[in-house]
């Protein structure tokens, strides 16, 4: 009985830390919530063959972080040419909100026009 009551209790510990927020393209323009410590994944097209990439335009650095690197996924085809996404993560920080605001475009010149856009309005409560 007490193995039991022990693994239960370790499972819903293990469910609540791995609080997760995924989104895409489709969550553009909504308000997210999330709790400190809420790891927020966003994961975009991008054709990295075309010269474009998506970059930060600015979030509050007090509310969220990068939470790495983005990571790049190519098409599962593995066609040349071909869109793949690239996957970016943030963590929760403190009580607050923030715009997070991303564009695609040119990598190499950022004068040139911005192709999409991405934002969100993140509540860390």
């Amino acid at each position: 009985m007490k193995k039991s009551i022990f693994i239960l209790l370790s499972s819903i510990f293990l469910l609540t830390a791995c609080n997760e927020v995924h989104l895409t393209m489709k969550d553009s323009g909504k308000t997210i919530k999330a709790s400190p410590g809420t790891l927020i994944s966003i994961a975009l097209v991008s054709n990295r063959s075309t010269g474009n990439s998506w970059r930060n335009i600015g979030y509050d650095h007090a509310v969220i972080k990068s939470a790495g690197d983005p990571e790049y996924k190519k098409n599962e085809k593995g066609l040349v040419g071909a869109p793949g996404e690239v996957v970016f993560t943030f963590k929760a920080l403190n009580n607050g909100q923030t715009n997070l605001v991303m564009e695609y475009g040119s990598s190499h010149n950022t004068n040139k026009e911005t192709l999409k856009k991405f934002r969100v309005k993140i509540v860390v409560e």
